[in-house]
């Protein structure tokens, strides 16, 4: 599942994903905020993210996902899928 919001020309993707290396859980929930999709994409993908949709499916994000990206634009968050856990920076994501 993937999603996409603009806010103020700031796009908040958010991505359920599975990791390429251990440093990632096998599933997260995935959210960015970046200038662009791709650009947002490409963000997950340097945090170790495989399988990164080229397109948004919906146009819908947990309103937490979106204020947290928001705050913080260029900043990979990420939470196993399905918890109640806050959402945290990926640690070796690049702005």
């Amino acid at each position: 599942m993937s999603a996409e919001v603009t806010i103020a020309d700031v796009v908040i993707a958010y991505a359920v994903l599975v990791g390429a290396n251990d440093a990632c859980d096998a599933v997260d929930e995935v959210v960015v905020a970046a200038p662009s999709w791709r650009a947002a994409t490409d963000l997950m993908r340097a945090s170790g993210y495989r399988r990164v949709p080229r397109r948004p499916a919906r146009t819908t994000i947990e309103r937490g996902a979106v204020e947290v990206a928001f705050a913080t634009p260029g900043t990979v968050f990420r939470r196993r899928i399905g918890g109640a856990a806050p959402w945290t920076p990926y640690p070796t994501a690049r702005p």
